[in-house]
């Protein structure tokens, strides 16, 4: 039988065409094991695996949400039932720790018709790059006919890596298109503030507008993405009206200033707007925690859930991630499961060294394998544990909607597509598709006891 052994149709990604996947994923027939983060998708995997013959679960409290949420036991244990089957996905990651000691990155985003150059955007770049922060200022495309597609696509590109210390202005229709990207942020995203001037709620009637208000806002996955929400509006705007101000801080939760004749924000200075953005990153500074504090914390979350899967003859599905420190999240991981006698466990997309895959395997643990092993610039030292690893200590797994692997590498990923991770590791094994496939079941089945 097909099987993923780690998916994420929990997340909010899958949510408006999730009937059609799952129906797909019925059709060929396939197993799926969906994967909690937090306790919102944890719960609504183990939703899906009641509601599917072939969904089973696992819940747990991701590493990297370990200040994002208080852990309480007793709430994931709730969610537990006959289709549960694992503890997960649960861990270290060290690899975040890195953007601890980054600056505080300020994105600026002007409107329709409007460039980087907008005359408060440079005195703003001027006074935060003085403070030692990071400014990005560029020109989205299309200016005089805005696409919301070609904008949220040029802001991704631009921003990259979005975490706490990320933080938008955006002025006019950039506030919009900030609101919009919030949207699709994925669930584990959080920007540490955003800053909206002068921003409309519809398209005011303009033809070049109507692309980004075909749909309503999301204003609850909105607001979950963001720490703070400042909304300004002018006395004397004549452009967009003061209520959608108003709308937008009583949707959002936001702060809402009033700036006396600044027009529609055509002014040389922002001076309330750079107190809030300066207070604000004060703010998330003071509740930064240590590197130490955050693996502290890590492996404190990390041992409860552990302790809770023993409790309950449950599998772990393990989270790994190597970072800049000199010390292994892997090694550290094993060495907590042992401490803690831990029977049954898969490291969910390996990322580590032969070396430590070898010390994982002689403690019968499974190695998880996914998108990356078909990557055209792979890493070597990956095909190297997969060859090295036993095909009966090996699961195959999409991750998915993350590490789409060729040749759909770029789109968002799905079940089905832990076809390509299967040929894969039956190329590297010199053995057949089917033989893959066959014996990834039979592992999943002893692992999770399905």
């Amino acid at each position: 039988m097909l099987f993923d052994t780690h998916a994420h149709f929990n997340f909010q990604i899958f949510q408006d065409d999730l009937a059609d996947i799952v129906a797909r994923q019925e059709k060929i027939p396939m197993g799926v094991i969906n994967v909690g983060a937090q306790f919102a998708t944890s719960q609504k995997a183990a939703e899906l695996a009641e509601t599917n013959a072939n969904f089973w679960a696992a819940v747990g409290l991701h590493p990297i949400h370990v200040f994002d949420e208080v852990y309480k036991a007793e709430n994931y244990e709730a969610l537990i039932n006959k289709k549960t089957v694992a503890i997960g996905e649960i861990g270290l990651d060290f690899w975040h720790l890195k953007y601890l000691k980054q600056p505080y990155r300020v994105v600026l985003l002007h409107g329709w018709g409007g460039s980087g150059e907008e005359r408060f955007f440079v005195w703003l770049d001027e006074k935060l790059t003085a403070l030692g922060h990071q400014v990005l200022r560029f020109n989205l495309p299309n200016t005089d006919a805005p696409v919301q597609g070609k904008w949220l696509k040029e802001i991704k590109k631009q921003v990259g890596y979005i975490n706490d210390k990320t933080l938008f202005v955006g002025f006019s229709l950039g506030g919009v298109a900030i609101l919009r990207f919030l949207e699709q942020l994925e669930e584990e995203m959080k920007v540490g503030g955003i800053f909206l001037l002068g921003s409309p709620t519809d398209d005011l009637g303009y033809t070049e507008l109507k692309d980004f208000f075909k749909t309503d806002f999301n204003w609850e996955k909105i607001k979950t993405s963001v720490k703070k929400s400042f909304v300004y509006s002018s006395t004397n705007d004549d452009v967009v009206p003061a209520d959608h101000a108003q709308k937008l801080a009583a949707e959002l939760s936001a702060d809402l200033k009033i700036i006396p004749n600044a027009w529609h924000f055509t002014v040389s200075e922002a001076p309330e707007l750079l107190t809030d953005i300066t207070k604000t990153i004060a703010d998330l500074s003071t509740a930064l925690p240590t590197t130490e504090e955050v693996i502290l914390k890590q492996k404190e979350v990390f041992k409860k859930q552990l302790l809770l899967a023993k409790k309950h003859d449950l599998a772990v599905i393990v989270h790994g991630r190597e970072g800049t420190e000199n010390r292994s999240a892997y090694e550290e991981i094993l060495e907590i499961l042992l401490e803690l006698d831990i029977k049954r466990a898969v490291f969910h997309c390996y990322g580590g060294t032969v070396d430590t895959a070898q010390k994982i395997i002689e403690h019968d643990f499974y190695l998880g394998f996914d998108g990356p092993i078909t990557f055209k610039n792979n890493n070597e030292m990956l095909l190297k544990v997969l060859a090295s690893t036993p095909l009966d200590k090996i699961l195959i797994e999409t991750d998915c909607p993350y590490l789409s692997p060729e040749p759909v590498r770029g789109l968002r990923n799905e079940p089905i597509n832990v076809n390509f991770i299967a040929e894969k590791v039956a190329n590297i094994k010199g053995i057949s598709k089917e033989e893959v496939i066959e014996v990834n079941w039979q592992n999943a089945k002893k692992l999770f006891r399905i």
